[in-house]
C-alpha cells in the first residue's frame, strides 16, 4: 500500500470516529446528544411523563452547550455527566447501585465546570485560557471552579429536595447526606478545575478545532 494511500484511511478513519461529517450532525458525540430526543419520545409514548420531561430537558442543555464550539473533551465530559443524572433517574440506578448519587454528585461538577468557563469565555467575561501565562492565572482557573461547583452542588441539592417533597421522587434526604454531597461537589469541581489547569498550561484552543 503506498503511503498516499495509508494516509487517506488514516484521515478517513479519523473522521469517522472524530467527525466533522455535516454541519448539523458533527461526530459520534451529536449522536449521544440526539440519543436524550429519541429517549424523551420514547418515554413519552410508553406513558412515562416525569422522565420523558428529564431526558427533553437534557437534550435541550446539551444542544445549547453544543452551541459553545466546546473542544471534543469537554463535549464528552459534560454529555457522560448529564447521561449519568438523566438516564440514572429513567432507569432507577440511583434506587439500585449502591453510592450511584455520590458518582453524580462528583461528576456532574466536575463535567460543567469546564462548559460554565467555556461560557464565560464566550460571554467576554474571562480571558481565555490560551491567553494565562502566570502561574496564578491557572491557579484562578481553580478558585474558578470550586466557587461554581459550589453553586452547582447547592442547586442540586435544592433540585433534590424538589424533587423528594413535591414529585414523590424516592430519595434519601438528610443533613449529613446533604454535606455529603456538597463535599462530593467540591471535590468534583476541584477535578473540573485541574482539567481548566492543565488545558491552559497546554495553550490549547477552548473552541472545537477542525481535524484537517
Amino acid at each position: 500500500m503506498s503511503s498516499d494511500a495509508a494516509a487517506l484511511r488514516r484521515r478517513r478513519f479519523r473522521k469517522a470516529v472524530f467527525g466533522d461529517w455535516h454541519p448539523f450532525l458533527r461526530d459520534p458525540l451529536d449522536l449521544l446528544r440526539l440519543s436524550f430526543a429519541a429517549a424523551a419520545v420514547v418515554l413519552f409514548l410508553a406513558g412515562n411523563l416525569e422522565h420523558a420531561v428529564r431526558m427533553a430537558g437534557t437534550f435541550l442543555v446539551l444542544v445549547a452547550a453544543q452551541r459553545l464550539r466546546l473542544p471534543r473533551l469537554f463535549d464528552l465530559l459534560f454529555i457522560s455527566g448529564m447521561g449519568l443524572q438523566a438516564w440514572g433517574n429513567a432507569l432507577g440506578l440511583f434506587e439500585d447501585i449502591d453510592k450511584y448519587d455520590n458518582l453524580v454528585h462528583f461528576v456532574l461538577p466536575a463535567s460543567s465546570v469546564p462548559v460554565l468557563y467555556v461560557l464565560s469565555v464566550r460571554l467576554g467575561l474571562l480571558p481565555d485560557l490560551a491567553e494565562a501565562r502566570q502561574p496564578r492565572h491557572r491557579l484562578g482557573f481553580v478558585v474558578f471552579a470550586e466557587m461554581n461547583g459550589l453553586s452547582i452542588a447547592a442547586l442540586y441539592e435544592i433540585y433534590e429536595y424538589v424533587a423528594v417533597e413535591w414529585l414523590d421522587a424516592g430519595m434519601a434526604i438528610g443533613y449529613s447526606d446533604t454535606i455529603f454531597d456538597l463535599t462530593l461537589g467540591v471535590g468534583g469541581a476541584l477535578a473540573g478545575g485541574l482539567v481548566l489547569m492543565l488545558w491552559s498550561a497546554e495553550h490549547w484552543p477552548t473552541e472545537r478545532q477542525p481535524l484537517f
